[in-house]
């Protein structure tokens, strides 16, 4: 632990140290009682350090309900409840991992890169296997088309009229027209059923030529909304995950000026709309899918980040884009900073950031700011 190596003394606790009595009615006073049972006017700072808020909240308010003069750094990707805490409790510091790290990946965007792959990238197919197409529309076409030519040569032969006239009548026939200059009143039994069947069988294909036509300009147009298109950018950022980090991430590089196109797979992000009205790109989708990648310009691109909260995911996104373009820029969220090490060392991609790592400074230099003896409390939530 960080805090350690600079000569704290550090006591860590966690869920499994909460003491297990039946009589206890919930987790909060299990953790309140866990929590009057320590001689907590001994510590100088007690770190509150879990991956959920809700959990940090609880210990957190646990905390100030049994010492409200104990000196507190909180971890809180919720920011709105930070300026209430801060101003309830002046000795609480609330810091957000999230916007710590975001400065780091930024600036990794300016890192020389000097190296160069000890191995060729595996080819990768671009798109899913392309669906067989659809000749449903076609056929549809082709019948009406032939139901037409065929009526027009049937009351050519059978009416005895001319060309264009034979033509004229089916058109209008088929349009519904039907302006009583050419009628089948006098005609044959025969040509009054072709008549009825050119009727019936025009009106099934246009209400079905038309109903499919609309379902594929509203299909289109969704995939449009969504950005599931191609571009064509060039020189542009692409960030994969719009998450607590991506939020900063893509706040930075927008500040900064870059064309940023980001990939997020959840449709629903309240954040999508806000970063489109920001000037970015954004396209709804998976990123570890070769096809989205190609779809967000990889090949021509100037950096990729991909910052999902899932480190295999990252590096799958990564290896696959190095396969298109070998000689970009991969800046990747690896949680495990030995891992990350690992990575750099095993697959040769040297811009692996843990946002843990990275927040654990700041939190430590919160402690060395408002310490004055080396003791120290850690606890999750």
């Amino acid at each position: 632990m960080l805090a350690a190596e600079r000569g704290f003394e550090v006591d860590h606790l966690s869920r499994n140290d909460f003491p297990a009595d039946e009589e206890v009615e919930s987790a909060f006073e299990a953790l309140g009682r866990m929590l009057r049972g320590l001689d907590l006017a001994s510590l100088a700072t007690v770190f509150v350090v879990d991956d959920s808020d809700e959990k940090n909240l609880e210990v957190l308010i646990a905390l100030l309900s049994v010492q409200q003069s104990l000196s507190i750094v909180a971890s809180l990707f919720n920011e709105q409840l930070a300026p209430h805490l801060r101003a309830a409790h002046p000795k609480v510091q609330i810091l957000n991992p999230a916007r710590l790290a975001a400065p780091a990946f930024i600036a990794a965007l300016d890192v020389p890169l000097t190296h160069t792959l000890r191995y060729l990238p595996a080819s990768i197919v671009e798109d899913e296997p392309v669906a067989k197409r659809d000749d449903f529309m076609r056929a549809l076409l082709l019948g009406f088309v032939a139901l037409i030519v065929s009526a027009i040569a049937y009351f050519r032969l059978a009416e005895h009229l001319p060309w264009i006239d034979a033509v004229y009548f089916v058109i209008v026939s088929v349009t519904t027209v039907g302006y009583g200059d050419i009628s089948l009143l006098h005609s044959s039994v025969t040509s009054k059923l072709v008549g009825i069947a050119l009727l019936l069988g025009s009106t099934g294909f246009i209400w079905m030529i038309f109903s499919l036509t609309i379902d594929r300009i509203i299909k289109r147009r969704v995939q449009l909304a969504l950005g599931r298109k191609r571009y064509s950018l060039r020189e542009h950022v692409i960030l994969c995950g719009l998450g607590r980090l991506g939020y900063f991430v893509a706040e930075g590089l927008l500040a900064r000026k870059e064309r940023v196109m980001i990939v997020e797979s959840d449709e629903d992000s309240p954040a999508v709309q806000y970063f489109r009205s920001r000037g970015a790109d954004v396209y709804i989708g998976d990123a570890r899918l070769p096809r989205v990648l190609a779809d967000v310009g990889v090949r021509r691109a100037k950096a990729l980040y991909s910052v999902i909260d899932d480190d295999f995911a990252n590096l799958q996104v990564g290896l696959n884009a190095r396969s298109f373009a070998p000689d970009l820029r991969l800046i990747l969220r690896i949680f495990d900073a030995s891992m990350s090490h690992r990575i750099k060392q095993q697959l040769d991609i040297h811009l692996t950031l843990s946002m843990s790592a990275i927040a654990d400074e700041h939190f430590v230099n919160a402690l060395e700011s408002s310490t004055p003896e080396p003791t120290a409390q850690s606890m999750p939530g």
